[in-house]
């Protein structure tokens, strides 16, 4: 295992890394607002354009794991850099896509290219900041991401209608070129430097490359990699449908109902923000989560059951959000600890595939239902969804499983 060292300024790091992770969340949410140009340029319907999304997300989740490795291995920065090019230099050149085939291949490459920011952002922070301070760095990392989100679908739209379709793209991607240039010349990330070697066996020469499938197997990580699927599949799910949901509920138009949406996305982001301060300060990072998502459920549950007056709908999932938003620091925390020094990177790839599987596995689950039967089962899904989740990580928290766990950092 490699021992961390760095001459970095903890704050001007966590400012760069965080602009690389808010170029990552804008990136995400670049596309879909062109969608009704993108249709009649390309002519093709939405089923493919959805498909084009779909191969976005399985290149992110494909490339998580390898870019873990290697940013443990080689260091985080030249990964994150790399990144950072290989995204800005794709959505440029999908403004040039002369057909749909070759924008399917130039976003699939994007994809690869956003599969680099949690491996490589946590493998940094995990270096500078120890486990007890981590939280408030953690907080920040995630809010930089979803402040992206939030302007994303306004900037784009608005490049959109000023200039057109394509100068919209070239613009997302000269702004992360620009990024990946400060983050190249100013960036000063932990170095990783190989041990002294013990004296050597056959056996312990190789013993390292099975160290790192061991970590990834262990109990620990895949009741976490669990927790990301079911939170993903809530969260994703919830931001997909909760507009069109409630204009089948309420009588509320469109613009009306993602003004509910903009509210939950709000509160989650500045909550986020708390939970980095609840995270460092609460030992039973378990229990604030199952606790908070026990309260969302419950929120979900009555939703599903009552038919709530309008003007109620606002607070409650300002609420939901918050509760959601509350617990990623948390949630954060909880990988560091399942992992040994020098394999954040490995480790947070991991688990973060489950960010893609939970959108892929829910997306379309939830629009059959919303097809073919009672739109309210939506909310008795998403509260299903967040029930798992809490369960994945009081696992996490029982006495044995905690003994298992410290032997397995004790063991890699």
């Amino acid at each position: 295992m490699a021992a961390e060292t760095s001459t970095a300024r903890p704050g001007t790091t966590l400012g760069l890394i965080g602009a690389g992770h808010l170029m990552s969340h804008f990136w995400q949410l670049t596309l879909p607002p062109l969608f009704p140009v993108l249709a009649v340029v390309f002519h093709v319907n939405f089923l493919q354009l959805g498909l084009l999304m779909t191969g976005y997300t399985v290149a992110n989740a494909a490339c998580q794991v390898p870019f873990g490795y290697l940013a443990d291995r080689y260091g985080p920065k030249p990964i994150l850099v790399g990144g950072l090019l290989l995204d800005g230099v794709a959505f440029s050149l999908c403004a040039l896509a002369p057909n749909y085939a070759v924008l399917v291949v130039l976003v699939m490459l994007a994809g690869v290219g956003q599969a680099v920011y949690h491996p490589s952002d946590y493998a940094i922070l995990s270096a500078l900041f120890p486990r007890e301070r981590a939280g408030k760095p953690y907080s920040i990392h995630t809010f930089t991401g979803y402040a992206g989100g939030a302007v994303a679908p306004i900037a784009i739209a608005s490049l959109n209608r000023a200039f057109g379709w394509q100068v919209a793209l070239v613009v997302a991607g000269l702004l992360g070129i620009v990024v990946a240039l400060i983050v190249a010349t100013t960036l000063t990330a932990p170095r990783l430097e190989a041990p002294v070697p013990a004296p050597a066996t056959a056996g312990a020469a190789r013993a390292p490359r099975g160290q790192g499938l061991r970590l990834l197997i262990s109990q620990a990580l895949l009741l976490l990699l669990g927790f990301f699927v079911f939170t993903s599949m809530f969260s994703s799910g919830l931001q997909s449908f909760l507009p069109t949901t409630l204009t089948k509920l309420y009588p509320v138009t469109i613009d009306r109902a993602n003004v509910v949406l903009t509210v939950y996305l709000t509160a989650l982001a500045l909550s986020v923000l708390v939970g980095g301060v609840i995270a460092d300060r609460v030992q039973n990072h378990a229990r604030v989560i199952a606790v908070s998502f026990a309260a969302g459920m419950v929120l979900m549950f009555l939703i599903a059951l009552v038919h709530l007056p309008i003007w109620a709908i606002f607070p409650l999932f300002a609420l939901v959000g918050a509760l959601q938003g509350v617990v990623m620091p948390s949630r954060d925390k909880m990988v560091r600890e399942a992992t040994p020094e020098g394999s954040a990177g490995k480790s947070f790839g991991f688990v973060s595939v489950g960010l893609s599987l939970g959108g892929i596995v829910s997306l379309p689950l939830l629009g059959a239902l919303l097809d073919r039967g009672d739109p309210r089962v939506i909310f008795w899904v998403l509260a299903l969804c967040i029930l798992a989740a809490a369960l994945t990580v009081l696992v996490t928290s029982l006495p044995g499983h905690a003994r298992s766990r410290a032997g397995e950092r004790l063991s890699a």
